[in-house]
């Protein structure tokens, strides 16, 4: 079952109401620039979990929500993620704007805070020149009882690192040190869908907690939001990103800001999770990112949530969806499927087990003898097909010259050979028959291996034995010299 990662890694988290640049102080202390910065009010909604490394030591620091919210779903959902925070943290952080000065809704909150009971710092932020400094220690930020106020600028780094000095000292005064960096790096899983497919619920559902804020309204989701705990003993990191629409109805902006950082989330990724509502039919746009994470080559599993909803299933309901799925995304059939329910949690764990088997295939290494046998009996099977004319082209070999994803390079005699992409199809449906490579896409490159008449006896190496054995030295040519002698008069000193 999933578990907290590290326990011992102490939590630090930054509080405030809306607008005080919480999330850009964010950005500024884990040097990621993950989280959106938008003037607009309560663009952060979820935790924002990122690790700040100073000193040989990293501790956990938690991004929230402006907690003056409205009372609606999505205000209601700010203000429970910004109290789980401060529950789970070690350290809270108080963020104020120092130019702005102490507002009512400020004195609200640092009562609410101070009853928590958790040791209170108070960061006072935008003091981005040393002539905002004195606004940055005013005496009216004393009245809010959360001792001398520690004056930063996150836009232009000023008294960060005194900030974070002083965040280290503190951690190792309350026996929460920061741990040293971990050696081993976890399975990162990205959640990609369209708007309401129900990745968040699905978060929660394998995280066992009320991670991110889940409602039907769309785009509750603005950024990716990354999560980090232990399965069977393994790191892994969990990523939920916003639903993404067409390109045509994407607004500028905030929903703008978190497709782009959707799309990092996706290049960090290990395997991809493409998540379908179940409930309905695929969409161009499921097809639409269905291609996309083929060309990101990243490991991809086709999840089909909500499946507790699916009206009168029977024993064959699950083949007929997943034969539906196979005909609209006939360039994924290498993708397995899972049929979850977020809100039951039906199978959730599955799916956790079946991203870190498919993680293993992409690191399968196949010797390069059994690659040649299974080239060899593939040509028997099916002559190579060039690309243009009636010549089949002369394969001298094929290795494995590649992890994550899995690449195969495949020498042709001659410079003016090619392969047709067709025969290679059909060579890459041959490897996955014989070696699996379940849930990861395959590389199937072709390397020419030129060849002149004088030297044709003596190229008998190609690129992909050089890729796996190293570069091979070729033995000088013998030379005749007494016939040299001969042919230039004798002996020549």
């Amino acid at each position: 079952m999933p578990r907290k990662r590290n326990p011992n890694l102490p939590v630090v988290a930054l509080v405030g109401r809306t607008n005080v640049g919480k999330s850009t102080l964010w950005n500024r202390l884990t040097e990621s620039g993950r989280a959106v910065v938008s003037e607009e009010e309560h663009t952060t909604r979820d935790r924002n979990f990122g690790r700040v490394l100073w000193r040989a030591g990293t501790f956990g620091l938690v991004d929230t929500g402006g907690m003056d919210t409205e009372a609606d779903e999505i205000g209601i959902g700010i203000r429970r993620q910004a109290e789980l925070a401060i529950k789970d943290a070690d350290l809270v952080l108080f963020v104020v704007d120092a130019r702005a000065g102490i507002l009512p809704q400020d004195r609200k909150l640092a009562r609410e805070v101070l009853k928590s009971k958790k040791p209170v710092w108070l960061v006072s932020n935008k003091v981005d020149t040393l002539k905002y400094f004195p606004q940055g220690t005013d005496e009216e930020l004393y009245s809010l009882a959360m001792g001398m106020p520690h004056p930063v600028s996150a836009a232009t780094g000023l008294g960060v690192g005194d900030l974070l000095d002083e965040v280290t000292v503190e951690l190792d005064r309350l026996g929460k040190p920061p741990v040293p960096v971990e050696e081993h790096p976890s399975l990162r899983l990205v959640l990609v869908g369209r708007p309401n497919v129900g990745k968040s619920s699905l978060v929660n559902a394998i995280l066992g907690e009320e991670r991110v804020i889940v409602s039907p309204i769309a785009h509750t989701t603005r950024e990716p939001q990354d999560t980090e705990f232990e399965f069977d003993g393994k790191p892994v990191t969990i990523v939920d990103t916003a639903g993404m629409r067409t390109r045509s109805k994407i607004e500028k902006g905030v929903e703008r800001a978190g497709v782009e950082r959707n799309l990092e989330a996706v290049e960090r990724a290990d395997v991809a999770l493409l998540v379908f509502d179940a409930t309905q039919d695929p969409t161009s746009q499921d097809r639409h990112l269905a291609g996309m994470l083929q060309e990101a080559s990243k490991g991809l599993i086709l999840v089909a949530n909500k499946w507790d909803l699916v009206p009168q299933k029977e024993t064959g309901t699950p083949k007929e969806y997943e034969a539906l799925i196979r005909q609209l995304f006939p360039f994924l059939n290498w993708a397995p499927m899972v049929f979850v329910s977020a809100k039951t949690g039906q199978r959730t764990t599955k799916l956790v087990e079946r991203a870190l088997e498919v993680q293993e295939e992409r690191y399968r290494h196949i010797d390069y003898n059994a690659v040649n046998r299974l080239l060899k009996a593939t040509i028997k099977k099916m002559k190579p097909l060039a690309s243009y004319g009636p010549k089949s082209p002369r394969i001298y070999d094929a290795a494995q010259v590649g992890h994550a994803p899995p690449t195969f390079l495949i020498t042709v005699h001659g410079d003016k050979e090619n392969l047709h992409p067709n025969w290679l199809k059909f060579f890459e449906k041959r490897l996955r028959e014989k070696f699996g490579f379940i849930g990861t896409p395959i590389v199937v490159k072709v390397r020419h291996l030129p060849i002149a008449k004088t030297s044709k006896a003596r190229n008998v190496q190609g690129p992909g034995m050089e890729a796996v054995a190293g570069k091979i030295r070729e033995k000088k040519r013998l030379v005749n010299l007494t016939r040299r002698r001969q042919k230039h008069g004798g002996r020549r000193y």
